[in-house]
């Protein structure tokens, strides 16, 4: 018979036995992990996102440290918190590993803030960096506030980085505005923009070799 590999089971999950002030701590780490990683920021309705771990993990933590505090009421709600804390990041990491073995990404279960079970293989060549997005197009939104953004597809991008400056473009500290997309057919939205004001916008994409350089960037006053 063929063995069936369980998603979570492509993670060491023995964490989920530390005591409450660890746990609390992992989940939450695994929470900002999700957030900041690439290739999870669109999930689909029911499975938990980066922000709904941290949230319930910051709440399991406080409860514990109530509980340390001398609070005997709050235990019950501690522990029913240590299990939907549990549930909530074991939904996520499930996610991950779905769709690891659909895919074969091993990208798709590394920087989780979990080990994984699965270590690289050798590849035969070394991954081609991915190229800068050379048609970048800036144009003014229907809407307010707004500024919609043209990209060309670039291939072997998993994922396209926005950034929007609104002061010396030279400066990197500049760059303070962040968007990230997985679909640009059509187009892209930047919001929560101030009228009246200059932005210079880059692209880059990351991908297999990871990170690919910046587009060169444009520039726009916002209407």
């Amino acid at each position: 018979m063929p063995v069936i590999i369980y998603p979570i089971n492509l993670f060491d999950t023995s964490f989920f036995n530390l005591p409450h002030i660890e746990l609390s701590t992992n989940i939450i780490g695994i929470g900002n992990k999700f957030i900041v990683h690439p290739l999870y920021q669109v999930v689909p309705e029911g499975v938990p996102h980066g922000a709904e771990i941290v949230e319930v993990g910051t709440r399991y933590h406080d409860l514990n440290y109530a509980v340390m505090s001398g609070d005997s009421s709050k235990k019950v709600e501690r522990n029913a918190y240590r299990e939907k804390s549990v549930l909530t990041t074991s939904l996520a990491l499930n996610w991950a590993g779905i769709r690891y073995l659909r895919e074969n990404k091993l990208e798709l279960i590394t920087n989780l803030g979990v080990e994984s079970k699965k270590k690289p293989q050798p590849r035969n060549s070394t991954p081609v960096q991915i190229a800068a997005p050379r048609k970048v197009v800036l144009k003014h939104s229907d809407n307010s506030g707004s500024l919609h953004l043209g990209i060309g597809k670039v291939d072997g991008a998993f994922t396209y980085i926005v950034q929007g400056c609104l002061g010396d473009p030279n400066d990197e500290a500049a760059w303070k505005l962040e968007w990230q997309f997985s679909k640009i057919k059509g187009g892209v939205e930047l919001t929560g923009l101030e009228p009246g004001k200059v932005y210079y916008v880059r692209v880059r994409c990351f991908g297999h070799a990871g990170y690919g350089p910046w587009s060169s960037y444009v520039h726009i006053m916002v209407v």
